[in-house]
């Protein structure tokens, strides 16, 4: 008997510590947050800046080199915060409301964001990290899902599901196999419009950041909603059909354009949207060496040094995780 209640004891410990490694948040973690909390993301004056780098090289510390083992997230600081960001997100997703002539964005992880119109809420690219189900209460809030490309940091095939148990529409290019004939799924082929509950969305088949592979295929998708014209670039950068890269590209009348950060500033310019958001920053999921090509120094160093090409551009936003922008109708 004395050996089974130390067997207990031992149990409970270990319980204990794996229960305090996942739920503390250190205070560093929480006094970051909270000047994340209190910063304007209009401005881009030098306390910005710095906040911003302060994010960058705090997500930086004690990354593995590589993809970091499963384990990680569950104590780290980097999965503390981004769960602090995103549900402070959801939050004021659920009680933001907005205006006939707005359209307000939020950025969440990698190249996930969520836009909301005065009637309309729209996902893109929600994973939630390992461990984690901050993006979870988004079901209930959004009208559609919108998935570019299955890889694990833009495609949460848990969320997903539980999204179509909801008859929520969940929209992805024909050809990418995620969920099956399941529920809502709405597969878009490349060149092609639908019209999904009041959202116009239009799917064009890319490559994935440059590999010239279009058999995993990516899609850069156009959503026209509230006479809001927004374009999402997923991780594509090459266009499987010339054809429709130069439409595309003709268009110029995109209000937000939601660019990775392999999009080059010519692109950009060739594009030429009122407001350009940045997005796949801070991309801690895939260790310290890919990390480095998505830091604030890096990509705001490469529109900075190409200014003058992309001059058009009426404003550039700069998101951390949870952050988010209105833009109104000119």
């Amino acid at each position: 008997m004395k050996e089974i209640f130390k067997s207990l004891f031992f149990i409970l410990i270990f319980g204990v510590v794996i229960a305090v490694l996942y739920f503390f948040v250190p205070s560093p973690v929480k006094n970051l947050n909270q000047r994340i909390n209190q910063s304007d993301t209009s401005k881009s004056d030098v306390a910005r800046l710095n906040l911003l780098k302060e994010y960058d090289d705090f997500l930086g510390r004690k990354l593995p080199e590589k993809n970091p083992a499963l384990y990680f997230y569950w104590y780290s600081n980097q999965r503390k915060i981004s769960d602090l960001r995103i549900k402070k997100a959801i939050e004021e997703i659920k009680k933001t409301k907005v205006n006939s002539d707005e359209i307000r964005i939020w950025s969440l992880l990698n190249m996930g964001v969520v836009i909301k119109t005065n009637g309309k809420t729209i996902a893109i690219d929600t994973a939630n990290l390992p461990f984690s189900q901050a993006h979870s209460e988004l079901i209930d809030m959004v009208d559609i899902f919108i998935i570019t490309h299955m890889d694990g940091d833009h495609y949460d095939p848990t969320l997903l599901k539980k999204a179509l148990s909801k008859n929520k529409k969940v929209i992805f290019l024909d050809g990418i196999p995620l969920l099956g004939d399941v529920g809502s799924n709405i597969a878009v082929a490349g060149g092609e419009s639908k019209d999904v509950v009041g959202i116009k969305v239009t799917a064009y088949q890319t490559d994935h950041r440059g590999d010239g592979n279009y058999n995993e295929p990516c899609a850069w998708f156009i959503i026209e909603v509230n006479d809001f014209k927004l374009l999402h670039t997923g991780d594509g950068r090459e266009f499987k059909n010339k054809n429709e890269q130069e439409k595309v590209y003709s268009m110029k009348d995109f209000d937000i354009l939601l660019a990775n950060n392999q999009l080059h500033p010519y692109n950009v310019r060739d594009l030429n949207p009122r407001v350009l958001v940045p997005i796949h920053l801070f991309k801690f999921m895939s260790g310290e060496d890919l990390y480095q090509e998505s830091t604030i120094e890096t990509v705001s160093g490469m529109y900075e040094k190409y200014r003058k090409d992309i001059a058009s551009v009426g404003k550039i936003y700069y998101l951390l995780p949870g952050e988010n922008f209105v833009y109104t109708k000119q």
